[in-house]
């Protein structure tokens, strides 16, 4: 078994990208009780790296990827087609439906999975990136049937999703994605 804490960063004041003070302590509150990892993964944004060494956790590596198409993670595919008010629910519509916002769930999902195999048997790992579709959206395409995961709102700063994973040969299965 294969464990990924994935969180949202932390508070921002936009369009800067460092925390402010106010994130910093959020940052601080919850990396109190979410560790020890084993790998820790952001989102090359000044706002991701500062959420995971606030919350206390060395950076091991960055990747663009978790950044997103604009390379920014503020955007993602069919975002005007989003109805945000309706959070969780209608992120699932537009991942049913198939197309772009899910083929963007399919490949982040994969990277995640590329992410769990880093992990020792029965390691943790922490990713730090961003909400939306680059969380819940990931969330949903690794659980499709999980009702649970298909309603409330989106990912708020700094919660997110902890998914386990098993290994059988070459394959890694997620076998759970919880809120955290």
């Amino acid at each position: 078994m294969r464990e990924l804490e994935v969180r949202r960063h932390s508070k921002r004041q936009r369009p800067g990208q460092h925390l402010t003070q106010w994130g910093v302590a959020l940052a601080r509150r919850t990396g109190a009780g979410i560790g020890p990892f084993d790998l820790v993964v952001t989102s090359p944004l000044a706002r991701c790296v500062e959420t995971a060494v606030a919350m206390g956790f060395a950076v091991d590596d960055v990747d663009a990827r978790l950044a997103g198409p604009d390379g920014a993670g503020e955007t993602f595919p069919e975002m005007d087609a989003f109805d945000g008010a309706a959070g969780r629910a209608g992120l699932a519509r537009l991942i049913a439906r198939g197309g772009p916002v899910a083929a963007f769930g399919l490949a982040q999902a994969a990277l995640w999975r590329e992410i769990a195999l880093r992990l020792p048997e029965g390691g943790r790992g922490l990713i730090v990136g961003h909400g939306a579709a680059f969380l819940d959206g990931v969330a949903l395409t690794l659980r499709p049937d999980d009702a649970a995961l298909a309603t409330g709102a989106l990912a708020s700063y700094c919660e997110g999703v902890r998914v386990r994973y098993r290994l059988t040969g070459t394959t890694l299965t997620a076998l759970a994605a919880d809120h955290s």
